[in-house]
């Protein structure tokens, strides 16, 4: 499948009134032409299955959708080597959110870590989301305690930066009360941010009473 071949699909599924509402929602920088994110990652497995995704990888393109297609053709292919290159492509929390990569290794673990420290919003907040999905509760205790140490020490406090700290919150308060807790009471989060973790909690509890 080809580049040209891919934004044929695209353009051709595009939809006007949802570009419109995407735009708002992420603030792209990116044009965005309307696509939806199943539309996209049915797209991503046809094109992991062909031999040109690396000619697709290595192409740029001021298209939001088109960037966010090249996130979940590189989350398929676990690919952490070009993600490492794509993750100072992203401009919004859409894309940042959704093209973590899955799996655990130690490399993975490292690059997240770097990620944190980096002073661009979105590769900060993709370091701790890449965390929270992928490790958080799940590798072990004294790793967690020494992400938490590293939020600490972030710096800059954009607004996507602290949000994405506040759903850390919110995700550590479902595993393990007691250091949401701590990281609560620490001194070290900013006002805004334990505002939002608290509410994402409060929110979290309210959600689980309702299902029953």
């Amino acid at each position: 499948m080809t580049n040209n071949e891919i934004l044929d699909l695209m353009y051709k599924n595009a939809d006007e009134k949802r570009a419109i509402f995407q735009k708002r929602c992420t603030n792209t920088n990116y044009d965005v032409i309307g696509n939806t994110n199943p539309f996209l990652r049915e797209l991503a497995k046809d094109i992991c299955k062909s031999k040109d995704y690396n000619d697709f990888l290595d192409s740029d393109s001021n298209i939001y959708e088109y960037v966010l297609l090249q996130g979940f053709v590189i989350q398929k292919l676990n690919d952490l080597n070009r993600m490492k290159k794509f993750v100072y492509k992203m401009d919004d929390w859409s894309v940042c959110d959704c093209s973590h990569l899955k799996k655990q290794s130690k490399e993975h673990l490292e690059s997240i870590y770097e990620w944190v420290k980096q002073k661009e919003e979105f590769v900060t907040r993709f370091g701790i989301i890449s965390y929270m999905c992928v490790y958080l509760g799940k590798y072990s205790d004294e790793e967690d305690d020494k992400f938490i140490q590293e939020i600490y020490k972030i710096k800059h406090h954009e607004y996507y930066v602290d949000m994405a700290i506040a759903w850390f919150i919110q995700k550590l308060y479902s595993i393990n009360i007691e250091k949401a807790q701590k990281m609560l009471d620490s001194g070290k989060i900013n006002d805004f941010t334990k505002k939002k973790a608290i509410s994402k909690i409060k929110d979290s509890l309210r959600e689980r009473k309702t299902r029953g």
